[in-house]
């Protein structure tokens, strides 16, 4: 599967929502077909769902069939002044879920990833709410992202991990040596690889 990260579309000035979406649209009619985005993926928390925008505007102005692109979105990080903030709480990711569904204009959300621990919260009851999300079907698959396989083991008592997102670049081998790449393998779950940047360093 080829994919777009859309993050750096919103996440950096000057913007130019037509040329973000002419971009999109490039990415489509080049094979990708899944769209990795954010509700976090905006200047702060006064836009927060900007990025989720861009995505909802692209695929409806696409020429192709828009059923056949997933798109994976994150909910867990806040942007207050700009920074990065984990917020893993059920309400807040119960909250974060509905914002996305109406910024992406769909009934489900494909692929719902836990954007980044919140070492403020258990991570257990961050994924039993995104389990509660799946449950009443207003997702359709969970996901995590930035987490060790250790993690990973601890989300999958609670439920079925379908993707795991971490940095992943010939410049970022941590996690084919911390086991992360090769345990996602194993398990059959879906990776999703981004490049992590000084800038962005939880972002992904």
């Amino acid at each position: 599967m080829i994919g777009l990260g859309c993050m750096r579309l919103s996440t950096i000035e000057p913007r130019d929502p037509a040329r973000a979406v002419a971009v999109i649209h490039a990415a489509l009619d080049s094979g990708a077909t899944l769209l990795d985005t954010a509700d976090a993926y905006c200047l702060d928390d006064g836009e927060t769902g900007h990025n989720e925008r861009l995505v909802a505007q692209a695929l409806k102005t696409w020429r192709g069939d828009a059923g056949t692109i997933a798109v994976a979105t994150k909910g867990g990080l806040v942007r207050p002044g700009g920074r990065w903030i984990p917020d893993g709480r059920a309400r807040h990711l119960h909250s974060a879920c509905l914002a996305s569904l109406r910024a992406l204009d769909v009934s489900a959300i494909d692929l719902y990833q836990l954007h980044a621990i919140d070492p403020r919260v258990p991570l257990e009851s961050s994924v039993r709410a995104l389990a509660e999300l799946q449950q009443a079907r207003l997702i359709r698959r969970i996901g995590l992202s930035n987490v060790t396989v250790h993690q990973i083991k601890a989300a999958q008592r609670i439920a079925d991990v379908a993707s795991v997102q971490v940095s992943l670049s010939l410049f970022d081998d941590e996690n084919l040596r911390n086991g992360v790449v090769e345990y996602c393998r194993d398990q059959g779950i879906q990776l999703i690889a981004y490049r992590r940047s000084a800038a962005a360093a939880i972002s992904g």
